[in-house]
């Protein structure tokens, strides 16, 4: 039974907080896993990806800490597995490495399931784009100045002050 689904009285602390998470953070992480996996795609024609892989990038642009590898995990391993459902990827085959614990869930991308993934992202970038405001806490304080995003919000700042100043003027 997904985490999703299941009620929180039979969830442990970890579900519960993952769930949490996942409640909050699930369009941004589908958003960064998705770009990732197209941009990789398009330039190596790969489509093959491990989870742990998506999940070292996800900490990686979001900057979080390596310590929470093991929750970040689990919110990618509960998407995929989401996106296995809805006919993005497939699932290939769980791998266990020889000297620890730690697995890896190994998913390949039909062409099919790209094509969807890369409209998802166009479908954020114009959500984005248009709701800065709901996505600019997700931006770090040390990068909002090198975001194509914010490029586009100071350009599109300056045109509406341009406009302003030609209305007043004309007046």
């Amino acid at each position: 039974m997904p985490i999703q689904d299941t009620p929180d009285s039979q969830l442990s602390s970890f579900e519960k907080g993952i769930k949490r998470r996942l409640s909050k953070e699930r369009v941004v992480i589908e958003w960064l896993i998705g770009d990732y996996i197209v941009g990789v795609n398009s330039k190596w024609h790969s489509d093959n990806f491990p989870s742990t892989q998506l999940t070292k990038v996800v900490l990686n642009i979001t900057r979080r800490s390596r310590h929470e590898f093991s929750s970040t995990h689990r919110l990618i391993r509960e998407i995929l597995k989401d996106w296995e459902k809805k006919g993005l990827c497939e699932y290939v085959t769980t791998t266990k490495y020889a000297h620890c614990r730690k697995t890896k869930m190994i998913y390949h991308f039909p062409s099919s399931g790209l094509k969807k993934i890369k409209e998802m992202i166009i479908d954020r970038h114009i959500d984005f784009i248009k709701n800065w405001d709901k996505w600019e806490r997700y931006v770090k304080s040390d990068d909002v100045m090198k975001t194509r995003e914010n490029a586009i919000k100071l350009i599109i700042f300056e045109y509406n002050n341009k406009i302003d100043e030609n209305i007043l003027r004309y007046q």
